[in-house]
């Protein structure tokens, strides 16, 4: 059975942190903001006691052949690193996340407005989530696998 509540998305970066927020029902997904790396940890937890978060999918980066990449490591190093932040109060599950920055860009070109690189991390989040939640709708579980 899956886990009630909102789900979270993370598109992460050596710079910048794009996160993306579900509704209560886990049907939604949203922008949330666009954090800075040195602070995410903490913020980023704070978001998820905040929102009241039960699911956080960390985006993997994997090269388009499905491999890890140095970026992948990066990653997972950083769901690490918050998932001993939050101290299991919420579950934190790295999913597939390849193509999702073009995905993103592509989507925004599309509005005709310019679009800051905060943004497109942020819609970045929002695809990873998007993703999430479809694996979650068409499988009844959850999507990504245990970090």
């Amino acid at each position: 059975m899956l886990p009630k509540g909102r789900r979270m998305a993370i598109d992460y970066g050596d710079v910048r942190i794009g996160v993306a927020l579900s509704d209560s029902q886990g049907i939604l997904a949203s922008p949330l903001k666009t954090i800075s790396a040195n602070s995410a940890v903490s913020e980023i937890a704070g978001l998820v006691i905040e929102n009241e978060v039960s699911v956080i999918y960390l985006g993997l980066p994997l090269h388009l052949s499905g491999l890890e990449s140095p970026s992948s490591n990066k990653a997972k190093d950083f769901g690490l690193r918050l998932k001993a932040a939050l101290n299991g109060d919420s579950q934190l599950r790295v999913i597939d996340e390849r193509l999702s920055t073009k995905s993103a860009a592509l989507r925004s070109s599309i509005t005709g407005r310019k679009v800051s690189k905060d943004d497109i991390d942020q819609l970045a989040a929002v695809e990873i989530l998007e993703f999430a939640l479809q694996i979650e709708e068409k499988t009844k579980g959850l999507g990504g696998h245990e970090i």
